[in-house]
Order: C-alpha cells, then sequence, then structure tokens
C-alpha cells in the first residue's frame, strides 16, 4: 500500500518516480520490520512508561519467566525484588540516565535473578527502552570467539509478509523472505548467499537523498522502488519493496489476469502467512478472498463472507458520512487508512486500524481493492491500563491523588452552580509505622488493603476515597447541604476501624486521626483545603488520635497552615531564623522555679513568631524533624547553663525528644556531646518523650533510654492520658515522671470524665514511684485540685507564658533578689 496517496500507473524503465515510498509509520512495513525484529532478538525488551510496563517481547517474557499478560500492562515494580529496588532502579535508568550496568530482578516462583541492561531513557516523555540479557559468562565479553552467530536476520525476513532483502557489509545477500522471492521471481537458491551485483542493479540513494533505492533484474524489464534501512551491523542493509509493488510489473500480492479473467492470483504462502487480516473485493465491492488472520480476527470463515460486502462488518459506530468521505478519499486518491469500529461473527466490537488500496491497471478504473487491518484491541486494552494505573493505587486500587484532583474539579463545578459544600477530609491511620516495623511490609500491605476496603464501604455513594501516600487517604464528600454531615461521615470513618484486622496470623487494633475543611469555608482550590486539612488532622494527632478535628483558624492565624513551610524550613536552618522561647515550670505550693521547657519557635519573615505545632508536620514530612531537634536540645542546653541559681541550683530544663531522634543510632551520643558542649550537668536535663514512645517494643530504643537514664538524665512522658492503653507498659521504659496532657487538665472544674481521668493517672504515678506533672493549668480551681492529689510541679498560662531566651534567664534573675 501507498501512504504517500496517489495510484500510480506503469513507469518507464528510466523514469524517476513522482514520488518517495513512504511507509505507514503506524501500521505499515517499516514499524512491521522493526517489531519483527524485537520479537526475533535474543536480548529482552521492555516498553515501559514511568510506572507500567506498556510491552515486551516474548525474549523478555523467557528472561523474566512471565508471560504476556503477566508484563504488558501491569506495574513495572512487579519485576523488583521490593518496592525500595524498584525505586532505586528507577533513579538509576530513567532519572540519572545509566546507560549500561546490572539490575536484581524477582522471578515469580521465587528467587531473584540478575540481569544487565542496556537503557535508553525518554524515547519521548514518559516513555523508556530496557534491554536486558543475561550476564555474561566471566572472560567472555571480548572474546569473539564466544559472540553469538547472527541469525537473528535470516529469521526476520522469514517472519515478515512484506518483501524484504538483507545485504551484509560484504555485498552479499543474506536472507530473502517468501515475499521476496515471488516479487523477483527467483527461488531460494539462486539468490542466498550471491553477491547482489549478479542477481539485482541496485542505485543507491545518495546520502542527502531520501532512503529510497531503484532495483533492476538484469534482462528483465521494469524497476523495483524499495526502502532503505539500516541493518543490524556497520556497512549491513535492509531493502524493502513497498507493500503497493501490485502496481509494478511484478505481483506479490498482485491480481493477475488470465485472458479475458479479472480473477485474483495470489500467493497462498505469503497471503495467509500475513500478521495483518487481508480482505480484497472486486470492483463490485464483493468479497473475492480473505486470508487467514481475517477469519481468526472476524470469526467468519471465507465461506461465510466469499461474494458478500463488507458491509456485514459495519459495526453501526460511524457517523453518517463516514463512509462517504471514504469513498471519495478512495476515488481521488487511490487509498485510504485510518481507525474504524468493525463488527466479529460474535457481535463484539472491536478498533482496528485500516488501509484500503484500489488496484487499478495504468488510468482505468479499479479492477480490485485491498484491505489490510489490524485488530487494536489488545492496544486499547492496554493503553487502558496503563491509564488506570496513571490514576489509580496499585495496592489499594483507590483513586491517586491526580485522580482525586479531577474529581474535585468537578464538585466544584457542580457546588457552583447549586452554591453548596464539599467535605474534604485528610485520614492517616494512627501509630502504623510501629505495625510494619512489628509485622513487616507485606502484612502491612494486607492491612492497608483492608483499610482502604472498610474506609471505603463506610462512606456515602457520591464520595471519593483515594490513598494520598503510606497510611494517609484522602475522602471527598461532594453536594454536601449540611456542614454537619462531614461530621457524621467522620464519625462513621472511626467505627468502621473499630473491629480489629487480622493478616497473616497478626491481629491488631487501628485508629486514625481525621481533620476536615470545607469549600469553599475554609479555601475555595484543592492546595489550601488539603492544608487546612491537615492542620486539623495534627490537632486530632494532637488529642491523642482516634478522634476528627475541623479546621479551625487560631487568633488570625488562618495562614499558618502545615504545608506553607515546607520548602521554607530549611532556609530557616541557614538563615537561624529558629528561636528557642521557655516556659516556666513551677512548684504550686512555693511558687519556685523548678525548671523551664524549651519551646520552638520561628521567627518567620512574614508572618512573624510561629509556634512549632503550625510546622511540626511540614518538618517531619521534609525529614527535618532530627535536624529540628538537635538544634533546640543544643539551644537549650546552651542557655540553661547560664541561668542564675535559683536557691543554691540551677533550675532544670526540659527539652521534647521526637521519637525519629531516639531511633537514630548515635542519640545519647548526641546528648552527651551537647550537654559537654555547653558545661551543663546531666541531672538538669529532662527529656520529654512523646507518649506514643510506649507502644514501641524497640530494643534499640531501650538501650538508648536505658543509656541516657544511666548518665543521670532525666525522662519524662509528655502529654500522658491520650492513650491510657500506654500504662501496662510505663514498667519498660526508666521514666521519672509523667506530664498530663493539657486537654484532660483543661477538663479539671468542668469535666467529671476529665477529673476521674486525672485522680487514676495520679494514683497510678504514685504506686508506681513516678512524679506527676501538669501542663496548661490555667486557674486556680484547676491548681487547688492537681495540689490536692499530690501534683505540685505547675505549668500553663497561670504560671508565665513562654518567653524568650534572655526575656527567661532575666525572669529567673529578678526572682532571685
Amino acid at each position: 500500500m501507498n501512504p504517500a496517496g496517489r495510484p500510480r500507473g506503469e513507469d518507464k524503465p528510466d523514469d524517476r518516480p513522482q514520488e518517495p515510498f513512504l511507509p505507514d509509520l503506524s501500521e505499515g512495513a517499516e514499524t512491521g520490520v522493526y517489531l519483527a525484529l524485537l520479537e526475533l532478538l535474543d536480548e529482552g525488551l521492555i516498553i515501559t512508561g514511568d510506572e507500567t510496563i506498556l510491552d515486551a517481547n516474548s525474549a523478555a517474557c523467557k528472561l523474566l519467566q512471565r508471560d504476556y499478560r503477566q508484563l504488558a500492562g501491569r506495574p513495572l515494580a512487579d519485576i523488583f525484588p521490593s518496592e525500595r529496588a524498584f525505586i532505586e532502579a528507577r533513579a538509576r535508568l530513567f532519572i540519572r540516565g545509566e546507560m549500561r550496568g546490572a539490575i536484581t530482578v524477582s522471578l515469580p516462583a521465587g528467587g531473584e535473578r540478575e540481569l544487565q541492561f542496556i537503557a535508553a531513557p525518554r524515547l519521548r516523555p514518559g516513555i523508556h527502552a530496557l534491554i536486558l540479557s543475561p550476564l555474561p559468562a566471566a572472560g567472555s565479553r571480548d572474546d569473539p570467539a564466544c559472540l553469538p552467530v547472527d541469525t537473528v536476520w535470516p529469521r526476520l525476513a522469514a517472519a515478515l509478509s512484506q518483501p524484504v532483502i538483507v545485504i551484509d557489509d560484504a555485498g552479499r545477500i543474506t536472507a530473502a523472505n517468501a515475499a521476496a522471492l515471488a516479487t523477483l521471481g527467483m527461488q531460494r537458491d539462486e539468490l542466498i548467499g550471491k553477491p547482489l551485483g549478479d542477481k539485482l542493479w541496485v542505485e543507491w540513494p545518495a546520502a542527502d537523498a531520501p532512503p529510497v533505492a531503484r532495483l533492476a533484474i538484469p534482462g528483465r524489464e521494469g524497476h523495483f522502488t524499495a526502502r532503505q534501512l539500516a541493518g543490524p551491523r556497520p556497512g549491513w542493509r535492509l531493502l524493502i519493496l513497498p507493500p503497493s509493488a501490485e502496481a509494478r510489473s511484478v505481483a506479490a500480492c498482485v491480481p493477475a489476469e488470465d485472458a479475458g479473467s479479472t480473477a485474483l492470483q495470489l500467493p497462498v504462502d505469503v497471503f495467509d502467512a500475513a500478521s495483518q487480516a487481508i480482505l480484497v473485493t472486486d470492483a463490485s465491492n464483493r468479497i473475492v478472498a480473505v486470508n487467514r488472520a481475517f477469519t481468526e480476527i472476524t470469526g467468519y470463515s471465507r465461506e461465510e463472507v466469499l461474494g458478500r460486502n463488507p458491509s456485514l462488518l459495519s459495526s453501526g459506530r460511524q457517523e453518517t458520512g463516514f463512509y462517504a468521505d471514504m469513498w471519495q478519499t478512495l476515488a481521488t486518491s487511490g487509498e485510504w487508512q485510518g481507525e474504524i469500529w468493525n463488527r466479529r461473527k460474535n457481535g463484539e466490537i472491536f478498533p482496528e486500524w485500516l488501509t484500503i488500496t484500489a488496484v487499478r491497471t495504468g488510468q482505468q478504473p479499479p479492477r480490485h481493492y485491498i484491505a489490510m487491518f489490524t485488530d487494536l484491541t489488545a492496544r486499547r486494552q492496554a493503553e487502558a491500563r496503563a491509564e488506570y494505573v496513571a490514576r489509580h493505587d496499585i495496592l489499594t486500587g483507590l483513586p491517586n491523588r491526580r485522580l482525586f484532583e479531577s474529581r474535585f474539579k468537578d464538585a466544584v463545578g457542580r457546588a457552583r452552580l447549586r452554591r453548596g459544600s464539599i467535605g474534604l477530609l485528610r485520614i492517616d491511620v494512627d501509630k502504623f509505622k510501629a505495625v510494619n516495623q512489628e509485622h513487616g511490609d507485606n502484612t502491612g500491605d494486607a492491612f492497608l488493603q483492608q483499610i482502604a476496603r472498610r474506609l471505603l464501604s463506610s462512606l456515602p455513594q457520591a464520595a471519593v476515597l483515594a490513598r494520598e501516600r503510606s497510611d494517609t487517604f484522602l475522602a471527598l464528600l461532594p453536594d454536601l447541604d449540611l456542614a454537619g454531615a462531614t461530621t457524621r461521615a467522620a464519625d462513621q470513618l472511626l467505627a468502621a476501624l473499630a473491629p480489629p484486622f487480622r493478616a497473616e496470623h497478626a491481629e491488631v487494633h487501628l485508629t486514625a486521626s481525621i481533620g476536615i475543611a470545607l469549600y469553599p469555608a475554609d479555601g475555595t482550590d484543592l492546595e489550601t483545603l488539603l492544608r487546612r486539612a491537615g492542620s486539623a488532622l495534627h490537632q486530632a494527632r494532637r488529642l491523642g488520635g482516634n478522634n476528627h478535628q475541623r479546621y479551625v483558624a487560631e487568633n488570625g492565624s488562618a495562614g499558618l497552615d502545615q504545608a506553607d513551610f515546607g520548602g521554607g524550613l530549611y532556609a530557616a536552618l541557614e538563615r537561624q531564623e529558629l528561636e528557642v522561647h521557655f516556659q516556666p515550670l513551677v512548684d504550686a505550693r512555693s511558687g519556685r522555679i523548678c525548671a523551664g521547657e524549651a519551646l520552638l519557635r520561628w521567627r518567620h519573615p512574614e508572618l512573624g513568631l510561629v509556634p512549632y505545632r503550625h510546622f511540626a508536620d511540614a518538618a517531619r514530612e521534609n525529614g527535618l524533624i532530627v535536624r529540628l531537634g538537635d538544634w533546640i536540645l543544643n539551644a537549650a542546653c546552651n542557655a540553661a547553663a547560664r541561668w542564675p541559681t535559683i536557691e543554691g541550683a540551677i533550675p532544670t530544663v526540659t527539652v521534647n525528644v521526637a521519637i525519629e531522634q531516639v531511633m537514630r543510632g548515635d542519640f545519647a551520643d548526641a546528648v552527651e556531646r551537647a550537654l559537654g558542649h555547653a558545661g551543663l550537668p546531666a541531672d538538669k536535663l529532662e527529656l520529654d518523650l512523646d507518649e506514643g514512645i510506649l507502644a514501641t517494643d524497640n530494643d534499640h530504643v531501650r538501650t538508648t533510654l536505658g543509656q541516657l537514664a544511666g548518665r543521670g538524665i532525666r525522662l519524662a512522658i509528655d502529654d500522658f492520658g491520650r492513650g491510657l492503653s500506654s500504662i501496662p507498659r510505663l514498667r519498660r521504659y526508666p521514666v521519672r515522671a509523667l506530664k498530663l496532657a493539657p486537654g484532660l487538665v483543661q477538663g479539671v472544674g468542668s469535666s467529671e470524665d476529665s477529673e476521674a481521668v486525672v485522680e487514676a493517672i495520679a494514683g497510678m504515678a504514685g504506686s508506681l514511684g513516678l512524679k506527676i506533672f501538669a501542663r496548661g493549668v490555667s486557674d486556680a480551681a484547676q491548681q487547688a485540685f492537681l495540689s490536692a492529689l499530690g501534683c505540685h510541679l505547675q505549668q500553663g498560662p497561670l504560671f508565665g507564658t513562654p518567653l524568650a531566651t534572655d526575656a527567661f534567664a532575666a525572669y529567673l534573675t529578678a526572682r532571685t533578689g
């Protein structure tokens, strides 16, 4: 066929062609050559997107011990031993552009295999090629004797339906397929292995000319126009006769007429060996021939279609004028090609790429029409799978952030028309990292799948649930009539997680923290609403988890959302914008200042003084928790070393410590260095640990805390009382004190439940020999109630607000006078 577009008449022997032969680059000759080549290569070839495998040849399937369905359209991560291995390999191959090397892949039956690779990243945006082969035996890489004999090209030529001739660098014809032999009218032994010049006259194209050669057979009239392609080695070439060779004097798929006959005579081996479906009609558009691929694709036998009109395949999907335009194009140019929907015998509709060529003699009306088509069903399915993977989370099947954004835009459009609201919920599974550490990633993944199913089943039908990352989910509640609907939905989500989760002989109880933001009350774009929901989520975590909080702007600080600070924190450390403030811890009986709690503040260039709680999540998400913790530890120790003595002693300095700091290998040494550099005695430092550390059954944590306590450093549990399940675990660690959560203290005097919990904790602390401190004390009634329980060390607005380093030192000095 001739996608260049014009029917051609007989060429005179010395005429140059009016136009070069142009291959059909979507389904035509050149594409067919290279696809066949890739299939016959001994090396495995994978064409992949950033996340999803698009195609693979048979050699790749063999190397990876998978069939085609287990590769095409599947996540690229599936062929690697772990998610980490996939991420590292993707960075090497597609980001850093490593061209050659070795990678380790996983095998379905278990085990791993190391393969060498050649990578061609970014063939076009997001599309990459990866060639895989076994690692060579030692010493064989450069040994010519070990190089495999080149058998690819003869096999390639035999596999193609287009006429192909292969010429090596010595000018010998090394391969010619059946279609080429039929076109040239020669037997195989007449051609193969013979010098090209003995059998064919070839006029090669100039270097700057289109890659089209002219061929002639000595002793015969007429010329062939052939497409020239590069071969597998320097100097090798391929010659591809155009599929529209029926316009020439030698027939490959050409109607050859006996006297008075218009019957189509086709070489059966070429006709039936073609991978594309071929349908031939006469001038009246009655089917006169079909090949084997046609019957396989459509389901019709030859007998069922011969003599019938091709309209029996019509799907009814094309518009009214479609076929009129197609026939008009055929009449004017002699050729039509495009994508079309047809119908199989069983009624199934399928897409195909169709090329129709009118066969005529000179300027006579067409004698036949040749239609060649390829079933695009598998390709469309692969594209659909790739699109699905690009918009969904692989583990849970939920929408990912990309699809969530699309659904949010749709919901906003409807909300504007209805003047309605949208609820956005940010859901974080409490302490899920500890579950992964205890039970392993595979079991953790099984739990996440169960979590996703429970959350989805508890939401209204119109809601959208997405997995944002790891153990964090997003829920979109569109078309809200009442803001209270988000609260009810959040309650249902928490209730859905209440029953225990079981997977691989493990059973866990899980809870979640939920932050809620509303459109348009809390923001009109997704990024703002996510930040506001993140702020509310942070507050839910501070209250102990297993609860939900609605976003509330605090004291004009509506702009202090977590995600606003991620990038600026790095600069804040470099520009020395961080400050440490201190709040006094007082003995309520005498008013003596016993300690100062170090509180991190950021002197933001635009927002002023920002409390740590507003950028805590941003610090954690950007991996800065340990750096910030080290900074405040050193700053607090240096400041405390300069405090004046009160009644003969320096007040203790208390510093909050994140679990990430304790988990690192050298935390005890880091604390020792901070004390030594400041010149502060170890017994003047108290480290306040989050209550969540009690849920961590980790030998390293136990060892580190034991080392700290052994050096005389005091340890306390901060914000105690948010999760009373932690009480039995107190004996694991060498803690000396408990600090009541401010939420419990605030309930004293107004909530009998809070008072009962505080009494229980005070009694339990006394029986364990632990001191008890109270944070957040704001009035005299709370002070009296706590003092009556033996909780004399108190902190809060009643005793003083946080002060900057110098101001706190001056405050201490004034109290000594």
